[in-house]
């Protein structure tokens, strides 16, 4: 799996949301290149996903902030997609707690999927919005 290059693509325009999606892509990257990644009972990727997912829950609340703090009209359906994100989560958590093998990949390829996507989909979506706003 190919790690990812953080690049002027993924700026949504407003510096401390670039700063968390770039620390985002270093636990990707760091989660895609540990060869453990296929190991159901690793440590290594215990610890990488704890922290992912401790900071991706900062990331959504400063994000849902400055939507808030700025009226941002689709702040409930970018919220929901958050929502979404956090149930799969628990979901793989379950399952690794379980013992299920294929876990491992399987949540690093959603990981991957996921903010990719949402980053270069959902997230470019409140850049005009920002950019016109005068968010920096």
């Amino acid at each position: 799996m190919e790690t990812i290059q953080w690049s002027e693509k993924f700026s949504v325009g407003v510096e401390k949301l670039d700063q968390q999606h770039q620390q985002i892509i270093k636990m990707l990257n760091r989660l895609i290149s540990t060869p453990e990644a296929k190991d159901t009972h690793s440590e290594t990727i215990s610890d990488i996903l704890t922290a992912m997912t401790q900071y991706s829950l900062e990331h959504f609340k400063t994000e849902e902030s400055l939507m808030k703090m700025h009226a941002y009209p689709d702040l409930e359906e970018h919220r929901q997609e958050h929502i979404a994100y956090r149930k799969k989560a628990i979901d793989f958590s379950t399952a690794t707690t379980l013992g299920v093998e294929s876990v491992p990949q399987i949540l690093v390829t959603y990981l991957l999927d996921w903010w990719t996507h949402h980053i270069l989909e959902e997230d470019m979506k409140y850049k005009p919005f920002f950019t016109k706003k005068g968010v920096r």
